[in-house]
C-alpha cells in the first residue's frame, strides 16, 4: 500500500460511534472494519480446518474415511449433533467470561479453576441442603453460588495485579493449580461417595439435574442459560455505560484516563464480572451433564473459553459462534479417534493455527485497508461531481 493510501486510511479510522457528527465516510469505514473482522476469523477458521483435513490425509492410513469422518461425523447421529450443542454450552459461557478479561486487557485466567471449584461447591452446597428444597429455588441458588465462587477467586490476582504489580497471568496461572488441588481435597474429604468404584460425589439431587431437549438429541437444559448469558452479556457491552467504558479502558487506556474514567476500578470490575460468569459456568456444567461431581484435574474449559474469545474478538455475540465451531472440531476429532488410527491430540495443532491467524492483527489488513482507501476515493469523487 502507498503511503497516500495509508495516510487516507489512517484519517479515516476513527471509532467516535456515538459521536452525530460523524460523517458518512466514517460510517462506511467502519462497517467495512465490522465486515472484514467477521472475515477474518471465518478465513483463520477456514484455514485451520483445511489443515486438520491436511494433517489428516498425512498420518492416516486410509485417508478418505477418515476426512469424511472427521467432516460428517459429528452429524453422523442425533446423538452426536447433541453433544456439540452440549459441548458449546460451557464453551460459550466460558468465551463470555473471558470476553470481560480480553475488552480490558487483563488476560486474567483464573477462569479455568473457578470452573473446576464451583463445580464442586454448589455440588457441596446442593448436598447439605438441597434435598428438600424445589429446583425453583435451588437451582437459580447454586448458580448465584457459583457466581460468587468466581467473583471471590477472580478477586485475587486482580487485586494482586492492582495493589502489588504482579503479572496476572503468572498469578491467575499459579492460582490454577492450587485451586484445582482443593477442589480434589474437598471431594476425597467432604463428599466421596464409598460406595462407587471411582472418586465421585454422592449423586445430586434430582432436582437439579437438567432435563434434556429435542429427543434423540439429548440437549441439556444448560443451553438456555447459555443462551441467556449471551443476551445479557451483549447487552451489558454494546447498550450500557459500563459496557462503553470498558471498551474505551481496553483499547485506549492513556485516553480513557484523560477523560476522567478510572481504569483501575473498570478492569477490575471487568475481572470479577468476568470470574463471576466463570462460576456460572462450572454451576451449569455440573448440574447440565454430570450426576454427581467427579472432575479430579482441571478440565480445560477455562482455556477453552479463552480461545473462542479470540475467536470472536471479545465479541459476545459472535461468542456462541466461535464455540459451536470448537465444539464441532471437538467432536470430529473424538470420532477421528474412536473410529480411525488418529490421536486425539492432533486437535492441539488445529487450536494453535487458529489462534496464530485469528489473533494476527496483520492477517488480511491490507485488503480492509485498500477497501477503506477505494470507499474514501469514491466518497471524493462522488462529491467532486
Amino acid at each position: 500500500m502507498t503511503e497516500k493510501e495509508k495516510k487516507t486510511v489512517v484519517e479515516t479510522s476513527g471509532t467516535a460511534q456515538k459521536d452525530p457528527r460523524r460523517t458518512d465516510a466514517m460510517r462506511k469505514t467502519q462497517r467495512i472494519e465490522a465486515i472484514m473482522e467477521i472475515v477474518r476469523i471465518v478465513a483463520g477458521m477456514a484455514i485451520a480446518y483445511i489443515v486438520a483435513l491436511l494433517i489428516l490425509v498425512a498420518i492416516s492410513d486410509d485417508p478418505v474415511f477418515i476426512v469424511k469422518q472427521f467432516i460428517l461425523g459429528p452429524f453422523s447421529s442425533p446423538r452426536r449433533i447433541g453433544s456439540i450443542v452440549n459441548l458449546a454450552v460451557p464453551f460459550t459461557l466460558c468465551g463470555l467470561s473471558m470476553c470481560f478479561m480480553y475488552a480490558v486487557n487483563k488476560f486474567n485466567l483464573i477462569g479455568e479453576s473457578i470452573f473446576m471449584l464451583s463445580g464442586c461447591i454448589i455440588t457441596w452446597v446442593a448436598l447439605a441442603i438441597g434435598q428438600n428444597m424445589p429446583a425453583i429455588i435451588l437451582i437459580p441458588l447454586l448458580l448465584i453460588v457459583g457466581a460468587i465462587v468466581g467473583a471471590v477467586l477472580s478477586f485475587i490476582p486482580a487485586i494482586m495485579d492492582r495493589k502489588l504489580n504482579a503479572n496476572v497471568v503468572v498469578v491467575s496461572l499459579m492460582l490454577n493449580s492450587v485451586i484445582a488441588q482443593l477442589a480434589i481435597y474437598i471431594l476425597r474429604y467432604y463428599m466421596k461417595d464409598p460406595g462407587i468404584s471411582f472418586i465421585g460425589s454422592y449423586e445430586l439431587p434430582k432436582q437439579i439435574q437438567f432435563a434434556t431437549l429435542f429427543g434423540k438429541m439429548r440437549i441439556g437444559a444448560g443451553v438456555i442459560i447459555a443462551l441467556i448469558a449471551v443476551v445479557i452479556v451483549s447487552i451489558i457491552f454494546f447498550k450500557t455505560a459500563f459496557g462503553w467504558k470498558m471498551r474505551i479502558v481496553g483499547s485506549n487506556p492513556k485516553f480513557a484516563t484523560a477523560v476522567g474514567l478510572s481504569t483501575l476500578g473498570i478492569s477490575f470490575a471487568a475481572q470479577l464480572a468476568g470470574g463471576a460468569l466463570a462460576g456460572v459456568a462450572g454451576a451449569t456444567e455440573i448440574m447440565n451433564s454430570y450426576k454427581r461431581f467427579q472432575w479430579t484435574a482441571s478440565t480445560g474449559h477455562g482455556f477453552d473459553g479463552l480461545l473462542v474469545a479470540v475467536l470472536a474478538k471479545k465479541n459476545p455475540v459472535l461468542v456462541p459462534i466461535g464455540a459451536l465451531f470448537l465444539a464441532y472440531v471437538r467432536i470430529g476429532a473424538d470420532v477421528v479417534n474412536t473410529s480411525g488410527d488418529i490421536p486425539y491430540e492432533f486437535i492441539s495443532v488445529i487450536q494453535g493455527i487458529i489462534i496464530l491467524l485469528v489473533a494476527a492483527e496483520s492477517f488480511l489488513s491490507g485488503f480492509k485497508n485498500r477497501l477503506i482507501y477505494r470507499s474514501v476515493q469514491a466518497d471524493k469523487a462522488k462529491k467532486s461531481a
